[in-house]
């Protein structure tokens, strides 16, 4: 009996090409059908790609192609306080489109090309950025997938091929879609938001903020620590600039760490540095047409009691630096509407400067008289 004979060596190769083709196109249809980092467009649908993450090769990247192809009305800037705190759902902003551009472990020299590739796309009417005296410092260096993302230049055309072809993106397409299904919420979410109470449901925040404490007075104190340039307020001037059109409100706050950690930069001695940045800040922000608003010191919502028991939750901060969504909401509130008293946010400008700064240091006498044990953790 004859054996049928074998196909010719180039319909093989066709056919095996072919099916090659055919599933690199199933797979590209399906990634880009479940969009799972927001690479393509910002609409989802409920229960099948409602729950996309942009944890997947940094936030830079994503972020950066999300500010290109979807327009909003409030971008809210900052470092990792901001990423966590500043909520784009806020009901201080009303409903409106809301994006939370905010780049952990950035520096001001990092976010001014972040802020010219934002306007370059975008025309906001409100733009919310967080600063605090460690992005002043002497580092300029970007940080993560910065230097592939759209801030940097990159293109994107090798994001989207990735973003369409690779297993990893079929893989984290098949998560999302599992997670939409099941309602199962993303720590780092398609608003730009990173939840770390979708990551921990239960938080000890007296060993957080102890361990962070620990870990910045050993920074403090080393002979390479935390060193403020003056010369970064230039790079502020340019930021701002970034949105001077005329139609965009750009309000600027310094963020409120919790009174304990300002206690331990008070016992780094970095208390006249604080208030020398708070001064030049206040005079460069005069120049422009934004708005200054000061948060910090030791008022109700920074002296939160810290509670001992494990897993007791605190409202307004998850360790002593970053502050929760709800703290978030009323600072957004505070610049938005002029909602509160100057106990929490104040315009801060060249005329008041001092005056805030001496009220901050009864604050602080205040609290040392109210959380004495507390105060002599961080002096020890």
């Amino acid at each position: 009996m004859t054996q049928p004979a074998p196909p010719p060596p180039r319909r093989f190769l066709l056919t095996l090409l072919g099916g090659i083709v055919a599933l690199l196109a199933l797979g590209a249809g399906f990634n880009f059908a479940v969009d799972p980092y927001a690479s393509f467009r910002w609409s989802d649908v409920k229960g099948f790609n409602d729950q996309k993450t942009l944890r997947r090769g940094g936030s830079r990247v994503n972020k950066a192609l999300i500010l290109a192809h979807t327009r909003f009305d409030v971008l809210l800037y900052g470092s990792s306080r901001g990423e966590m705190g500043l909520d784009p759902g806020s009901f201080a902003l009303n409903g409106a489109p809301a994006f939370n551009a905010s780049l952990s472990d950035t520096n001001i020299a990092e976010l001014v090309p972040a802020a010219e590739y934002a306007a370059r796309h975008q025309t906001p009417r409100l733009v919310v950025i967080g600063l605090d005296l460690m992005m002043f410092g002497k580092e300029t260096n970007s940080h993560g997938d910065f230097d592939q993302s759209g801030y940097a230049g990159a293109s994107p055309w090798p994001v989207y091929i990735q973003r369409l072809l690779s297993l990893e993106a079929f893989a984290d397409s098949g998560w999302v879609l599992a997670s939409s299904m099941r309602g199962l919420r993303q720590p780092f979410a398609k608003d730009g938001t990173y939840d770390i109470g979708v990551r921990k449901k239960s938080i000890d925040h007296r060993a957080e903020i102890d361990s962070l404490l620990r870990a910045q007075m050993s920074y403090f104190r080393s002979q390479d620590g935390f060193r403020y340039t003056p010369e970064r307020m230039a790079d502020l001037a340019r930021l701002l600039k970034a949105f001077d059109n005329g139609k965009t409100r750009v309000a600027l706050f310094i963020t409120p760490v919790h009174a304990k950690t300002l206690e331990a930069k008070a016992a780094a001695g970095l208390m006249p540095v604080w208030e020398q940045w708070k001064r030049e800040l206040a005079t460069t922000v005069a120049t422009s047409k934004a708005e200054l608003w000061d948060f910090s010191g030791a008022n109700p919502v920074t002296a939160e009691d810290i509670p001992h028991t494990p897993g007791q939750r605190m409202r307004w901060y998850w360790d002593g630096s970053h502050f929760t969504k709800a703290a978030g909401d009323l600072i957004l509130e505070r610049i938005i509407t002029g909602k509160g008293d100057d106990s929490f946010g104040i315009r801060l400008t060249p005329d008041n400067v001092e005056q805030v700064s001496a009220r901050i240091r009864a604050e602080r006498v205040r609290y040392a008289e109210t959380h004495p044990a507390e105060v002599a953790e961080v002096r020890a």
